[in-house]
C-alpha cells in the first residue's frame, strides 16, 4: 500500500503539503500542486480515501487482523478486542489473512480506506511491512502475541516464546527424552519462526539436534491445534501418548484441558492480551499519537497427561 510519505518523497514536499493538496484546504503553489498530483498518479496513491479520513478525523472503529480465525486462541483474542473496544464506543472490523502477503496488503488497504482509528494485529507473515505502512499513515498499531519490527512507534503485548520453548524442552529433557522434533504450522508466521528458534536454541544448549518425526520420542508442536492433530495421528499409527511419544502444545486453548486429552502446553492469556491491546491504543488515540510502548510476558508451562518418561 502506497503511503503519504512515499508521495511526499516523490514530489519533494512535506506530508502536510500533500494533505493540503488532497483536501484543497490551504493555498499551494500551482507548480507544487502539479508535482504532488503527478506523484499521486505515479504511485497509485488513493487520495479519495485519505481525503475522507482527514475530513472525518475518526470512524470510531478499530481493525483487528488475525492469521487464523479457526484457531481458538486467535478467536478468543478477537473477542476480547471486540468487547474491550465496544466498552469505549468503538466497533471492530476483523480480517482473517492466513498470513498470506497478498491478503495482508489488501486488508491493510481496506482498513485504511475505512478510516479505522487504530489496528490490533495478532500475527503476520515473515517480513511483512504492514505495521510500518499503517504507522506511516498515522494509524496507531498494537501487536498482540508477538513483537514484530523494531519501529519505535509500535505498541506490542508480547510473550517470551524463547523462554517458553526453553521450559518445554527442559521439562521433556528431565523426563529422559533426547530425541526431539518440532512441528510447525502450514503457513509462515513471525511467531512460528520465533518458537522454532527457541526450540533449536534449547536443544543446542543440551548438545542435541532435532531428529526426524518418526524417530522422535518428544514432539513439540507450534500450537495446541497442531498438537491435537499429532496425538490423533500418532495413536492411529499404533503408538501411544505419552507411553511411546510425548506431545506438547502452545496456547492452552479450552480443549487442551479436556479430561480425555489433558494436553501439556504453554499457557497464553488471549483475553488479557486483547484487553491490554485496546487499553494501549485508547491511550495513544487520546494523546493524539502512536502507542510507542512494548510489554513482554513470561507464559507458564502447564504439565498435564500428554508428556511422560521417555520409553526405554
Amino acid at each position: 500500500m502506497t503511503t503519504l510519505v512515499e508521495v511526499a518523497r516523490r514530489a519533494g514536499v512535506s506530508k502536510s503539503t500533500v494533505s493540503n493538496v488532497i483536501q484543497g484546504s490551504a493555498a499551494v503553489a500551482e507548480a507544487t500542486r502539479k508535482r504532488v498530483e503527478k506523484a499521486i498518479r505515479e504511485t497509485g496513491y488513493r487520495p479519495n480515501a485519505i481525503a475522507r479520513s482527514l475530513r472525518a478525523r475518526t470512524s470510531h472503529s478499530i481493525g483487528m487482523i488475525v492469521p487464523d480465525l479457526s484457531n481458538p486462541f486467535h478467536a478468543a483474542l478477537s473477542v476480547a478486542v471486540e468487547r474491550a473496544a465496544k466498552r469505549h464506543g468503538y466497533a471492530t472490523l476483523v480480517a482473517h489473512t492466513d498470513c498470506a502477503p497478498d491478503i495482508e496488503i489488501e486488508v491493510s488497504r481496506a482498513l485504511f480506506e475505512r478510516r479505522v482509528d487504530a489496528v490490533v494485529i495478532a500475527g503476520l507473515s515473515t517480513g511483512s511491512d504492514m505495521p510500518v505502512s499503517l504507522l506511516d499513515n498515522g494509524i496507531p498499531v498494537v501487536l498482540a502475541s508477538f513483537g514484530g519490527p523494531s519501529d519505535q512507534r509500535l505498541g506490542s503485548v508480547d510473550h517470551d516464546d524463547i523462554a517458553a520453548m526453553e521450559s518445554v524442552v527442559d521439562h521433556l529433557f528431565a523426563l529422559g527424552h533426547r530425541k526431539f522434533t518440532f512441528v510447525s504450522q502450514s503457513y509462515a508466521e513471525q511467531s512460528g519462526e520465533r518458537r522454532r528458534q527457541g526450540f533449536e536454541l534449547a536443544l543446542k544448549r543440551r548438545g542435541l539436534v532435532e531428529v526426524q518425526r518418526a524417530q522422535a520420542t518428544a514432539v513439540v508442536a507450534h500450537n495446541d491445534l497442531i498438537a491435537l492433530d499429532l496425538i490423533d495421528e500418532i495413536e492411529r499409527g499404533g503408538r501411544m501418548v505419552p507411553q511411546d511419544v510425548s506431545v506438547t502444545g502452545h496456547d492452552d486453548i479450552p480443549l487442551a484441558a479436556h479430561s480425555r486429552i489433558r494436553l501439556t502446553t504453554v499457557r497464553s492469556d488471549a483475553t488479557f492480551m486483547g484487553e491490554r491491546a485496546i487499553e494501549l491504543v485508547m491511550r495513544a488515540m487520546q494523546a493524539g499519537g502512536h502507542v510507542a510502548h512494548r510489554e513482554i510476558y513470561t507464559n507458564p508451562l502447564v504439565v498435564r497427561h500428554t508428556t511422560g518418561a521417555a520409553p526405554q
